[in-house]
């Protein structure tokens, strides 16, 4: 089996997906995947673990998380990228290598070792890394770039994204490098970063594993800033990080107490060449669907959305769930991919989903204010009911007029005689123009008004 079977495995072992999309995430043929698919079904069944099966459009693969752990400890092949970035690691972190060794270890041929190594080679003399030969003995790394610790970090972070289905000698390698556990590691992370109210997910927590590993093996980086220790933020981290954290290794308190403190207070930690990229496209995003984000929160939101992304997809990080897209959704797919076309960027799927749903939000947030009157028709209410539902509604809604009638009066020409509503809203249908509810609630016609401001949006780009 091959990168495909990996791939495939990689990709099922986290969520269902139909071929279509399985062609967007490997650009491999539809022929190629449907023959995988049935040797890699050849295989599970010599390891009696359930098939991969199909439903409807759906490829999918059942396993407990003990049938998961079984399957990848069964399951050897490493992709190209994974092969490379295996000899990097184990060299980097053990400053030793011996080409004859790893290919009885990785199962492969000279060939191939010498193929892999020689990106390993190349990415060195490139970044300013030297290594020297030993005769008889293997490779010895002399010096270490700067750009090289910078890339060690960022293949290990895929490590610690993937380490539950990690092969076993990716698995053996982390281990070997790691001095935690990873799950408790975790757990201690997690009450630090909650208590400190900065957001938490697996980029982020691959990160702080990884930059733990680096600190032991080459010091870690340069995240040390003076100004930060006069800030409320660094002292609250640091005693959040003292309290929960208190077996953490000390050089390793004082870089993660610095890097999140300068995440938090956004100094530019992160990487120029990216970051640049997300400004332009947040640039074009407004430009091609005619907002200003007003809102600031939603701007960072869309940033860290391009961000996550962009690394995910230059580093190879298979990390998605499977994801569909509604009408509004395509339509802001397929301005979204305008975009990134006239750059010449590309970007997992999953992770354009991610994308379109901020610039939903944003367009919802953008249009929302434009809505000023909004009429009721209850079918049969009690008066005070009226009263009471009226109040709490501009409550949650203070900019805009709600009024509330009475359906029955209002049976013919409802819309052409009330031409002076954004939206008028009814439990009963009336005519095709009315927005109806089966029952009124602050829920209901929240989603209505949403829904409103989004049509508003996606009509200025006469696309609808």
């Amino acid at each position: 089996m091959n990168t495909t079977a990996t791939n495939i495995l990689k990709v099922l072992s986290q969520t269902e997906m139909s071929i279509e999309d399985m062609q967007l995430y490997f650009n491999v043929e539809k022929s190629s995947i449907i023959k995988t698919i049935s040797q890699l079904n050849d295989f599970l069944v010599s390891i009696d673990l359930p098939v991969i099966s199909k439903d409807d459009n759906f490829y999918f693969l059942k396993l407990t998380s003990e049938e998961l752990k079984i399957l990848f400890e069964n399951f050897t092949v490493l992709t190209t990228d994974e092969k490379i970035d295996y000899l990097f690691i184990k060299f980097i972190s053990t400053g030793f290598l011996n080409l004859e060794r790893e290919k009885e270890i990785l199962g492969i041929s000279r060939s191939t070792i010498l193929r892999s190594f020689q990106v390993v080679k190349d990415e060195f003399l490139k970044n300013g890394t030297t290594y020297e030969y030993c005769h008889g003995k293997g490779l010895i790394l002399k010096t270490l770039s700067k750009n090289d610790k910078n890339l060690f970090y960022k293949k290990l972070m895929k490590f610690f994204i993937e380490e539950d289905i990690l092969v076993p000698v990716r698995k053996k390698l982390l281990d070997s490098i790691k001095l935690f556990d990873t799950k408790k590691r975790l757990s201690q992370l997690y009450p630090i970063l909650k208590n400190s109210n900065i957001s938490i997910n697996y980029f982020l927590l691959s990160f702080i594993c990884s930059l733990e590993v680096c600190i032991h093996i080459f010091g870690g980086f340069n995240f040390v800033d003076n100004s930060n220790l006069t800030l409320d933020k660094f002292k609250e981290l640091q005693k959040n990080i003292n309290t929960f954290g208190s077996d953490f290794d000390e050089e390793f308190k004082n870089q993660l107490c610095h890097f999140l403190t300068s995440l938090s207070c956004e100094k530019g930690i992160l990487e120029t060449s990216i970051t640049d990229i997300c400004r332009t496209l947040t640039d074009s995003i407004k430009n091609k669907f005619q907002i200003k984000i007003s809102n600031k929160d939603l701007e960072k939101m869309l940033f860290n959305k391009l961000y996550l992304s962009f690394f995910k997809y230059n580093n190879k990080i298979v990390k998605i769930i499977n994801v569909s897209f509604n009408k509004p959704h395509k339509i802001i797919l397929n301005k979204l991919d305008e975009i990134l076309n006239d750059f010449s960027y590309n970007l997992y799927l999953v992770d354009k989903f991610m994308i379109v749903y901020v610039i939903r939000r944003i367009l919802m947030d953008e249009n929302f204010s434009n809505i000023k009157n909004v009429l009721l028709l209850f079918n049969e209410v009690v008066a005070v009911d009226q009263i009471v539902f009226k109040k709490s509604l501009k409550k949650f809604y203070p900019h805009i007029t709600f009024d509330i009638e009475a359906t029955f009066f209002h049976k013919k020409d409802v819309v052409e005689s009330h031409k002076n509503y954004d939206i008028i809203i009814s439990d009963s249908n009336i005519v095709p123009n009315v927005k109806v509810v089966e029952y009124y609630n602050t829920i209901n016609i929240h989603t209505i008004l949403e829904d409103h401001a989004l049509t508003s949006g996606l009509k200025k780009l006469n696309t609808i």
